[in-house]
């Protein structure tokens, strides 16, 4: 059909049904939804496209038939800089602050895109990618260790799909960072922004393409929990978690009129309803933010003197409140660094570098704050954080632990002289240690960062035990020690796109702008397990800098036989969890911690958008590659993300399928089989209990559907699905299966 006769065609049902007419009856919102009211439709390039649409720069939109449908695209073009494009949704159609809806944008997946979706109603952001385009964009102040990857597209149309609930006050076009200007209230409507990267940033990407955007409203919320089954007591149960960096600016002020909602705990409370809906079963909350108080009391344990004040001192006692309603474990994340008061630990600065000089890194402003793991007096200091912000609290929340990351410099490995007296007096080196010394005999250096390890393995494993002593149980302390937000590069400083196509990638990237950069073979990036050298290897440094001592890399192995702490493992690339090597290195008596590392993106897009972050994910199943990729290979017990900020996913169905089948299943050590499925391509894991029967973790690691496959059991027996409880066919010896690219199915037999 033409365009033309499409228009036609769409000018004609608005005559019959009037252009503002509400079906009378619900409207199929799209899996998990179902019928819901519609509040409102954009359809792209049909009557009724108005909606008070803009775009910027002018004419960077054109409507075309896209697989059969009139389609807005804002195409990307040799030397177009970031552009977006704008609807005004639900105005006068009676929404209500804290009220929840869902917001639906179509878009054709018929070629490579990249493109962002930002909901000013809720102040969210979240992109996506299609095909082999890179998501992330590839020039920003990080390097986002970008990858393409020939994922299939389905030549159809998608939907992405995000439930959230109406802010009291928003902004329009322009979104302020933190606190500032939200003039628009739920009767005025809120904006839906399409935008995209500069043509450079994302050089495989046809642009954003948009067919039809729609609003439907909510009633009730609750109605749309994910039921998770858990393991039955007493088998220990998997975490699932997040933290939002920069997100909670939108109720940072203390005057009303320039935060988005009235009350801060309302919006802190949005996120334990997405948690229910995602199927998430752990609150994170940063408490620490380089160093600085985020919302939490300080004034019994020394106030200023130690931290100085919060604007909201009783932001985490009300969450804690919330939270405890909701039936959630709690976990804080802290950046810690030393108290930051008058007379806080962090502004002492104690450590030093080996060269002597006045800081390890050029990043300023995260050079104001160093602790050193190997002073006493910073295990005191960290003690009295976990009993301010934990111990205090334990009869308001159940407390799983503690998650500590490092920042440039606030950890880092000292070499001040009260240090290397430490060293002198343990180590017994049978000489005086200076960092002469230590300069000139790389023996003597290697024997000092040895013991240096083994005080920080000390530090963490001390702080296990307070917060055991003060809770009971077997709380877990996480520790995360890349301070950058996409994680360690596989090449350094290198910039490279690893992909399975370094014929178009090379040819991209040898002209303008793109020199300096280059391709690497996705393939080589696996088998060699680059990720797991890289995320073992000391930060690159130049000049006079210190990076290797600021941010010292994790040392798993020396965890192996420690109980209750985790080093981290980081990931998100497809090839960061290829490989079973990379997994077991970081493993312990706790299990395995696994982080998604989100690039922020941070201001890659156009300045009128305002400030600007987000996270990027696979279209349609490809949003769960990474993390059923990690439990094929290596099967983690807690999975964590590090996002850009209010931490949405825009294709559910898939989310939440995954999650359900992965809390489903023990945190207990589990085996491959690797000869239990019929076809290539579908990895199939058995976690055995003394009481409680067989789980099997079954994941199809390829792009395409295996529609059916044959599990052989491990032992004879009643084989349900562990998620849901429903009883699956078996013959006594194996069960049939059809799986979805990049599933989890998790059973169980018994």
């Amino acid at each position: 059909m033409s365009l033309t006769a499409l228009r036609i065609a769409g000018l004609l049902s608005l005559l019959v049904c009037g252009a503002s007419a509400r079906p009378a009856e619900p409207v199929d919102a799209g899996e998990p939804f179902g019928k819901l009211p519609l509040v409102d439709e954009v359809r792209c390039g049909e009557g009724g496209d108005d909606h008070d649409f803009t775009e910027d720069p002018k004419g960077a939109t054109e409507v075309r038939a896209v697989l059969g449908r009139p389609c807005r695209v804002m195409p990307s073009r040799d030397g177009d800089g970031p552009r977006h494009f704008s609807y005004l949704l639900g105005k006068g159609k009676g929404l209500k602050a804290g009220a929840a809806y869902v917001l639906s944008v179509e878009f054709p997946e018929d070629v490579p895109r990249t493109m962002f979706l930002l909901n000013r109603g809720c102040e969210a952001t979240r992109g996506f990618s299609t095909g082999a385009a890179l998501g992330d964009v590839l020039y920003t102040y990080t390097d986002n260790n970008v990858e393409s990857v020939k994922v299939p597209l389905s030549g159809a149309y998608r939907s992405w799909r995000m439930l959230f609930h109406l802010h009291d006050r928003f902004p329009d076009v322009s979104q302020p960072r933190g606190a500032g200007p939200r003039p628009s209230r739920p009767a005025d409507g809120f904006r839906v922004v399409i935008a995209q990267a500069a043509r450079k940033s994302a050089p495989l990407s046809a642009g954003a393409a948009v067919a039809r955007v729609r609003l439907f409203a909510v009633d009730d919320p609750s109605r749309f929990d994910l039921p998770v089954r858990l393991p039955p007591a007493p088998l220990p149960r998997r975490r699932l978690f997040w933290r939002e960096e920069m997100s909670d600016g939108v109720v940072a002020s203390t005057r009303p009129q320039e935060r988005g909602l009235d009350d801060e705990t309302t919006w802190f409370e949005h996120q334990a309803r997405r948690m229910r809906f995602l199927g998430v079963n752990t609150f994170c909350k940063d408490l620490l933010e380089f160093g600085h108080n985020q919302g939490w009391d300080a004034s019994p344990f020394g106030g200023d003197d130690w931290y100085w004040a919060s604007k909201q001192p009783q932001r985490w006692r009300n969450i804690l409140q919330m939270v405890r309603r909701y039936g959630f474990d709690v976990l804080p994340y802290y950046e810690w660094a030393g108290g930051t008061g008058r007379k806080g630990l962090g502004r002492q600065k104690r450590c030093v570098p080996l060269g002597g000089g006045a800081a390890y890194t050029h990043i300023t402003w995260s050079e104001k704050l160093y602790a050193d793991v190997t002073d006493p007096e910073a295990l005191a200091d960290a003690k009295d954080l976990l009993t301010a912000t934990i111990l205090r609290h334990k009869d308001e929340a159940r407390f799983a632990g503690a998650w500590f990351r490092t920042r440039p410099s606030h950890l880092p490995m000292s070499f001040a002289d009260a240090c290397l007296a430490r060293f002198e007096q343990e180590a017994r080196p049978g000489r005086k240690v200076t960092r002469e010394a230590l300069r000139a005999d790389r023996g003597l250096l290697e024997k000092y960062y040895a013991w240096w390890y083994q005080k920080r393995r000390a530090f963490l494993a001390a702080l296990r035990e307070h917060l055991r002593s003060g809770l009971g149980g077997e709380p877990v302390v996480l520790f995360t020690a890349y301070g950058a937000e996409p994680g360690p590069a596989i090449h350094g400083h290198q910039q490279r796109v690893v992909t399975d196509d370094v014929e178009t990638w090379q040819a991209i990237l040898s002209r303008p702008p793109h020199q300096g950069r280059s391709a690497y073979p996705l393939s080589k990036a696996i088998e060699g397990a680059e990720h797991l050298a890289a995320a073992l290897r000391p930060p690159q440094t130049w000049g006079k800098w210190e990076w290797q001592h600021s941010l010292p890399p994790p040392d798993p192995a020396s965890y192996r036989q420690t109980p209750g702490v985790l080093m981290t493992m980081p990931f998100n690339r497809m090839y960061t969890v290829s490989g079973e090597g990379i997994f077991d290195a970081f493993r312990g008596p706790a299990g395995l911690a696994v982080v998604r590392h989100y690039p922020l993106n941070e201001n890659a897009l156009d300045k009128k958008l305002g400030y600007f972050v987000s996270d990027v994910e696979r279209a349609g199943p490809y949003c769960m590659l990474a993390e059923a990729r990690a439990v094929a290979f290596g099967d983690p017990t807690h999975v964590g993300y590090l996002t850009a900020a209010s931490f949405h996913r825009g294709f559910p169905e898939h989310v939440r399928a995954f999650n359900a089948a992965f809390l489903a299943l023990p945190a207990l050590p589990s085996r491959r089989l690797p000869d239990a499925a019929s076809r290539p391509g579908v990895a199939v894991r058995a976690i055995e209990t003394k009481a409680h029967g067989t789980y099997l973790a079954v994941v199809n690691v390829g792009l395409k559907p295996v529609e059916a496959v044959t599990v052989t059991l491990p032992r004879a027996g009643r084989v349900t699905d562990a998620a849901t409880g429903r009883a699956l066919a078996a013959d006594g010896r194996s069960v049939p299966l059809g799986l979805g690219p990049c599933e989890l199915r998790a059973l169980h037999i018994e």
